[in-house]
């Protein structure tokens, strides 16, 4: 294409040597300017189309890829996707992934007095609260609760606890394949829980094969609860974006704006799969990054 350019370039420079001559002999300046309009549309058809200019994400890290969950990933976007960063609650969907390998999602969880010292979201399950793990699960893969999370790692009975539930987590991000990847909570509180956008997308893939229910859970916008209530979800982008496969919100302070959006791919039956982390506003920045790559992919 910048050969191409250059020959307009060319084009154009001899089309000024040529106004000057034909203006000294009284030639008519709508002449020159029709030669070179057809000269340019020779060399550049009417219907070719520039390639969209990336996007200025300011957030630490981001990183889009086209994936078929199969052959190897094509990388849209990158920027700095191998840094280590918190992660805040994507945490979670690795929280998520260890409940449905360990619990039958009927039995009864309760929140007891450490579940419910965790940072509160604006409705949020309270100290005694009793529901099924499955109700747990969706109140944090929706809303992110903390307490929710934390909650689940407990488990119900005799179930280890936290500890052991957190060992869980690090042992599968092995299994994965997650080299950068570390949890040292099932909330994402801690900024100890760390990892890249490379790694994220590596876990969007493993969940996406394995456990659809989390993605199905976590595109859901709102829901109502049996004993709770009506739940949001954080991501303020469903609904505005009618693609949307999976998506995770997180945010603390060190981790700043987090999130994992999952959308179809519109050129075949893959996916195409994007993380921002560090954003001052992760919104705005996905959609940009989602605005580029519908003009860059379609």
């Amino acid at each position: 294409m910048s050969f191409i350019f250059l020959l307009v370039f060319v084009y154009l420079i001899s089309g000024v040597q040529w106004i000057f001559e034909n203006f000294a002999q009284g030639q008519n300046k709508e002449a020159f300017l029709g030669s070179v309009s057809g000269a340019v549309q020779d060399i550049v058809p009417e219907n070719s189309v520039q390639p969209a200019v990336k996007p200025e994400i300011s957030a630490e890290s981001a990183i889009s890829v086209e994936s078929n969950l199969s052959d190897a990933d094509k990388i849209l976007f990158e920027k700095a996707s191998d840094t280590k960063l918190p992660i805040a609650s994507l945490t979670k969907l690795m929280t998520a992934v260890i409940v449905l390998d360990n619990y039958n999602l009927s039995d009864n969880i309760t929140v007891d007095e450490i579940a419910d010292s965790q940072d509160s979201m604006k409705q949020d399950v309270k100290s005694g609260d009793t529901m099924p793990a499955e109700n747990f699960l969706e109140i944090m893969l929706v809303e992110s609760s903390n307490k929710s999370a934390y909650a689940l790692s407990e488990g119900p009975g005799s179930t280890p606890g936290e500890e052991a539930f957190v060992g869980l987590m690090n042992q599968k991000a092995k299994e994965i394949g997650l080299e950068n990847t570390f949890f040292a909570d099932p909330t994402g509180l801690s900024p100890q829980n760390v990892s890249t956008a490379d790694d994220l997308v590596k876990l969007a893939e493993y969940i996406l094969k394995n456990y659809p229910r989390i993605a199905d859970i976590s595109r859901v916008k709102e829901f109502y609860v049996p004993g709770f209530g009506e739940v949001s979800n954080t991501d303020q982008l469903l609904g505005e974006i009618p693609e949307i496969v999976c998506s995770k919100t997180g945010f603390t302070t060190q981790a700043k704006g987090c999130l994992l959006l999952v959308m179809n791919n519109p050129k075949d039956n893959g996916y195409l799969i994007n993380v921002i982390l560090g954003a001052d506003d992760r919104f705005s920045e996905m959609k940009q990054l989602i605005d580029w790559q519908n003009a860059f992919c379609n």
